[in-house]
C-alpha cells in the first residue's frame, strides 16, 4: 500500500497525505527520503497529522526529516529492548516463545507448565513411538481421540507430530537461534525416551503400518502356509425381525498365485479366544507373581546401600560438565571461538549434562535399583490378574499378543507364534523340574537358550 500511494502521488492523483503521525510513513531511511523528496519537488503539497501540518517550505523539509530520523532511532532502540529482554529470558531458561502441545502458561508467573489434560497424552505418544509399532497417522488419531487436537478441532496432522517429536523442549531444552539451552520447565518425557525416539525416526522414519479402527489383527498375523498376510472381511445379514448378523473373519490374501495356498478363514471370535488361551501359557499366579515382586522389593532396599556414593559421583561429574561448559561461554564472549564450532561444541556438552542429571534423578528417587524397574514391569505384566481378558480393547491385544511373541501365523485355523527369549522360560515351565539360578559349570552350547536351565 505503500508503493501505491507512492505511484498515485508521483502520477498526480493524490497530492495531500492524512496520517496520524510521521513516523507512520517512514519504515527505514529510504521511505523518509521518497517523501521528502516529493514534497520538495511540489508533487506532495501537504501532509496533514494530528498536531501539525507540513508544507513545501524548507523549515517543515527538516522538520520532518529530522521526525523519520527520530522515529527510526526509536524503533532501533524498542528491537533492541526487545532482543536483550528475550536473551535475558533465555539466560534464565525461560524460552520465549508459544507454549508447545502438552504445556500451558501458569496464569500468575507466565511460566511453561504441563497441562493436566494434555501432558500424560504427550508422554503416551512419546512411548508409542518409541516402540516403532506405530507410524505418526495412528499417534495423531489416538491423541485425537484423547481429546489432542488442532485449534479448529480436527486431527494433528504427520507433520505436527514429527514437529514434537524432534523438540528438545519435551525434555528440558530449547533451541534459540540454532543454540541449545536448558530450561526451567518440567520436562514431559526423560533425556532417555526422546533419545530412543530420535533412533526410531533415524531407523524407521515412516514405518508401514496397515492398522485401522476396525482392522486390529491386520499386519500381524501371516499365513503359515504361503507367507502372505491375512485381511478381514466383514459380512452382515438382515432378518426378517429388523435386526442385523454380523460376522468378522480373517482370511489369507493368496497373492503368492504358484503357492495354492489351502488354508481356510478363522472367525474373530476364535482369533480372540485362541490368543487368550495362549497367553494364559504365561500367565503367573498369585503365588508366584506376589513372593517375585517381595523379593524385588528386597533387593532394591539392598541397593540402597551404596547410594550415597553413586550420587556423589555424578554430582562431580555435573560439575565437570558445567565447568567446560563456563569455559566455553568465556571463550565466546572473547570472540576466540567461531559462533557455528560454539554451537557445535557446547550441544553434546548440554546433552551429556542433561542425561547424567536425569539419571541422578532418577536415582535419587528409585534408588540404585532403578535396573529392577523392567523386571518389575514383566512380572507384572505376566501377571495372571492383570493378563487381558475377553472383555479387553482388541488393539491392547493385538500390542500385547506382539510384544510377548513374534512370527505370528495361522495355520488350520490355529493361532501360532513364537514367544520372545524373556517370556519363553514362562512358556515353557512346565517341562523342566528345577530351575538353577546360576549357571553351570558344563553348559550346553550357547546357541541352545535352554541351557540356564537343567531339564
Amino acid at each position: 500500500m505503500f508503493a501505491e500511494l507512492l505511484s498515485k502521488i508521483r502520477s498526480g492523483k493524490v497530492n495531500t497525505v492524512i496520517v496520524w503521525d510521521p513516523s507512520r510513513l517512514s519504515r527505514n531511511p529510504e521511505d523518509g527520503a521518497q517523501i521528502v523528496s516529493l514534497l520538495a519537488c511540489g508533487k506532495l503539497k501537504r501532509i496533514i497529522t494530528a498536531s501539525y501540518t507540513f508544507t513545501s517550505s524548507s523549515t517543515d523539509q527538516f522538520m520532518l526529516g529530522f521526525l523519520f530520523a527520530d522515529s527510526k532511532r526509536f524503533s532501533d532502540s524498542l528491537s533492541e529492548v526487545i532482543h536483550r529482554g528475550l536473551e535475558s529470558q533465555v539466560e534464565k531458561g525461560v524460552f520465549p516463545g508459544k507454549a508447545r502441545v502438552g504445556y500451558m502458561r501458569h496464569p500468575k508467573t507466565r511460566l511453561f507448565v504441563h497441562d493436566p489434560e494434555e501432558a500424560p497424552h504427550i508422554r503416551r505418544a512419546f512411548e508409542m513411538y518409541a516402540t516403532g509399532k506405530y507410524a505418526k497417522e495412528r499417534i495423531a488419531l489416538w491423541l485425537y481421540r484423547q481429546g489432542v487436537m488442532t485449534n479448529t478441532g480436527n486431527v494433528l496432522s504427520p507433520k505436527r507430530i514429527e514437529d514434537f517429536l524432534v523438540d528438545p523442549f519435551y525434555y528440558g531444552c530449547f533451541l534459540w537461534h540454532g543454540e541449545l539451552h536448558q530450561g526451567i520447565h518440567e520436562p514431559i518425557v526423560s533425556k532417555a525416551l526422546w533419545d530412543k525416539v530420535q533412533q526410531v525416526r533415524v531407523l524407521r522414519g515412516k514405518p508401514r503400518s496397515t492398522w485401522s479402527p476396525d482392522r486390529n489383527f491386520c499386519g500381524l498375523l501371516s499365513c503359515d502356509e504361503c507367507g502372505c498376510s491375512f485381511t478381514i472381511e466383514k459380512k452382515k445379514k438382515h432378518l426378517k425381525n429388523g435386526n442385523t448378523l454380523r460376522w468378522t473373519y480373517y482370511r489369507c490374501t493368496k497373492k503368492r498365485v504358484f503357492a495354492k495356498c489351502q488354508q481356510v478363514f478363522i472367525r474373530e471370535e476364535s482369533l480372540i479366544e485362541q490368543c487368550l488361551a495362549k497367553l494364559g501359557e504365561i500367565a503367573l499366579p498369585d503365588d508366584w507373581a506376589i513372593p517375585m515382586l517381595e523379593q524385588l522389593d528386597r533387593w532394591e532396599q539392598e541397593e540402597q546401600d551404596g547410594l550415597a556414593g553413586r550420587l556423589l559421583e555424578m554430582d562431580q561429574s555435573i560439575e565437570k560438565i558445567a565447568a567446560k561448559l563456563r569455559r566455553l561461554d568465556d571463550l565466546r564472549i572473547e570472540d576466540e571461538i567461531a559462533p557455528d564450532d560454539y554451537r557445535a561444541r557446547k550441544k553434546p556438552l548440554m546433552n551429556e549434562k542433561i542425561a547424567l542429571e536425569a539419571r541422578r534423578e532418577t536415582l535419587g528417587s528409585t534408588g540404585l535399583g532403578y535396573w529392577l524397574a523392567p523386571l518389575r514391569k514383566q512380572i507384572n505384566a505376566v501377571w495372571e490378574r492383570n493378563l487381558p481378558t475377553a472383555g479387553v480393547d482388541l488393539n491392547e491385544l493385538r500390542d500385547f499378543v506382539a510384544e510377548v511373541g513374534s512370527h505370528h501365523r495361522v495355520n488350520s485355523r490355529k493361532v501360532l507364534w513364537d514367544w520372545i527369549p524373556s517370556y519363553a522360560p514362562l512358556a515353557r515351565r512346565g517341562s523342566y523340574e528345577e530351575w538353577w539360578r546360576w549357571r553351570e559349570s558344563n553348559p550346553r552350547p550357547k546357541r541352545d537358550p535352554r541351557w540356564r536351565l537343567r531339564p
